[in-house]
């Protein structure tokens, strides 16, 4: 049949592109629900795809079939895989039975940090294989670069225990269990986003990508949502307004705008701090806040707030596993207070504080500098 081998052929470039088995699937549906035929020559013509990813669409395919005529060319097929070397795992090939039968396995787990101020943060999924062990996955993304870096390897249960332990002691945020298809599904974005900024995914990805996405599900929002609701948190304006108190926090104390930016604005204070013309107190205080405003402003866009929107919403989970449910609900109260437009009379208390911050340590490494600098004047 014309139309089989066309199907066929089509399933082949799924494979070679690297698309996922859902994605598969889904292009599959439409033929095996039109006519048992077509499923019965597929299931004969999949045997020429030697790919573990074929023996996963039989598997559906073998799941749906209702005919005893399509499931038996559909275990052919899967016989003949078998010995051409393509692991045909967690399937009962026993032919006195006429359901294969997947081996129980764990549920994968999934672990994550908090996001720093730059937007990277560790993520591991740990993916269980039936007979082999776990594939231990972990990688580093950043939510304007996508996946900095990702490695996987297999691991026995005490040697990833051993690991665990290490990985724990020595990062540098605190390391909490994580919805392990969420992490799956954060992985995926990150992929998406290297793809659209034209960089080259690492290869250890690409060749667990279909593992990855058989775990991962789609998320409308961050996974905070699901313990904290939004209305109760935007209802209680008390969170907003301790927003500034964040930056005390170990979590938050790296957080500082980027040097190369709040540069201007910090030689704007230390001049008007230097400046001869008479100012009294709180005419400095004022024209201090004027600078601080203007950062703000000038600093933070749309684009910019969404970016600070999804970190501190991401931190704000983090807080809550960690059992710090206030620090947890001061956090998404200022993320989605980011939603708006900023007010300069009532700016966003973090990112004010943010600001303050930012500049005050530029000075101060400014000023440390110079202090290291060798001087040129000449002692007697």
């Amino acid at each position: 049949m014309e139309e089989v081998q066309a199907i066929t052929e089509k399933i082949k470039t799924f494979i070679q592109e690297g698309k996922s088995e859902d994605e598969i699937s889904q292009f599959l549906s439409p033929f095996l629900k039109m006519d048992s035929e077509i499923s019965e020559k597929l299931a004969e013509r999949l045997v020429f795809i030697p790919h573990e990813t074929t023996v996963r669409i039989l598997q559906r395919m073998l799941e749906e079939a209702g005919k005893k005529k399509v499931r038996k060319t559909i275990k052919r097929s899967l016989y003949r895989l078998k010995g051409k070397g393509i692991p045909v795992e967690g399937i009962s090939l026993d032919k006195g039975r006429s359901i294969l039968h997947p081996l129980q396995l764990e549920p994968p787990e999934g672990f994550g940090t908090g996001i720093d101020v730059l937007g990277h943060r560790l993520l591991m999924l740990v993916i269980p294989r039936a007979g082999r062990g776990l594939v231990v996955t972990r990688g580093v993304t950043s939510d304007t670069q996508g996946l900095v870096n990702f490695a996987g390897e297999e691991m026995t249960r005490k040697e990833f225990k051993a690991f665990f332990e290490t990985l724990k002691k020595e990062g540098l945020f605190p390391l909490v269990e994580m919805e392990a298809p969420y992490v799956g599904f954060l992985f995926f974005r990150a992929y998406q986003l290297s793809l659209e900024k034209k960089e080259t995914p690492p290869q250890d990805y690409l060749r667990l990508k279909n593992e990855i996405e058989r775990v991962k599900k789609g998320y409308e929002r961050p996974l905070i949502y699901a313990y904290l609701p939004r209305e109760e948190i935007e209802a209680d304006e008390h969170w907003l307004m301790r927003g500034g108190d964040l930056l005390k926090d170990e979590l938050y104390v790296p957080w500082r705008i980027e040097e190369d930016e709040i540069r201007p604005y910090a030689d704007t204070l230390r001049e008007t701090q230097a400046s001869k013309l008479f100012l009294n107190q709180a005419q400095r205080e004022a024209r201090f806040q004027e600078i601080y405003l203007k950062a703000m402003t000038e600093l933070f866009s749309e684009e910019k707030r969404s970016l600070y929107k999804h970190r501190l919403e991401e931190t704000a989970y983090l807080f809550y596993k960690l059992g710090k449910e206030e620090e947890a609900k001061i956090s998404l109260s200022v993320a989605v207070n980011l939603e708006k437009p900023l007010n300069p009379f009532q700016p966003n208390p973090f990112l004010f504080q943010l600001v303050i911050k930012s500049v005050h340590t530029a000075l101060t490494e400014a000023e440390e500098k110079r202090a290291k600098e060798p001087s040129l004047i000449v002692q007697p």
